[in-house]
């Protein structure tokens, strides 16, 4: 509904607080739950989508459909996420959307959501908590986050740290729709969609019967092997 609202960037620290003027009812939890966020597209949804182009297109007719790239992007991503999560732990804090049914949307962290599936041991994530007006009261336990300044800090940043917001509109749930920011930590992890399906085309034409399973994910590939 709100995916095609205009994107707000701001640099921290900076003189008008981009909050400024929204609704928001956003709260940060530093160990929340992810059993109940819904998604669109579990890890195994991934590996028999990829499997299914690999049996019956081969690697060259999967690459050649452009509509495929970005989750042929993402079988090189949340390979080297899964690797990066398991040795820094979760950096970015999520975006959770209450939904208001006992249900949560996955405002962003949603591919982190994938990544653990392969990694049980995690069982919470640091997160902020975006709802309605009317389930305010439902939070108080939790610390409310009301300027960009607060934000900040609770992602770590760094000074002169891009962000990029996503907001609702006024007085519309759920405030912040979406948010996103380059961090130091995981740069060397954030490729871009070109490089990785040039790297996924030659590492897969060099693999007999190369099958994605959940396994597969969890053993990284040296993927600079395959790059240019």
């Amino acid at each position: 509904m709100y995916w095609n609202n205009p994107l707000t960037e701001a640099r921290w620290p900076c003189d008008h607080d981009p909050f400024a003027g929204h609704e928001l009812h956003l709260f940060y939890n530093p160990r929340a739950s992810f059993d109940n966020i819904s998604t669109n597209q579990r890890l195994q949804d991934l590996c028999d989508w990829a499997n299914q182009w690999l049996q019956h297109d081969g690697v060259d007719g999967f690459a050649a459909d452009a509509r495929n790239h970005y989750d042929m992007a993402n079988l090189v991503k949340l390979n080297m996420w899964i690797a990066d999560i398991r040795a820094q732990g979760i950096v970015k804090p999520w975006l959770i959307l209450d939904e208001g049914d006992g249900t949560y949307q996955a405002g962003n962290g949603d591919s982190r959501l994938r990544c653990l599936e392969c990694i049980p041991e995690i069982r919470t994530v640091p997160a902020f908590v975006t709802t309605c007006a009317d389930r305010v009261h439902l939070y108080s336990n939790l610390e409310p986050v009301t300027s960009f300044d607060q934000f900040a800090h609770l992602c770590g940043a760094e000074h002169n740290q891009q962000f990029v917001f996503r907001f609702t509109q006024v007085a519309q749930p759920y405030g912040l729709y979406w948010y996103e920011y380059a961090s130091p930590r995981t740069r060397s992890v954030t490729p871009d969609q070109d490089w990785c399906v040039r790297t996924f085309v030659r590492y897969a034409k060099q693999q007999q019967d190369l099958s994605i399973t959940k396994q597969w994910f969890g053993q990284l590939v040296a993927w600079q092997t395959f790059a240019e």
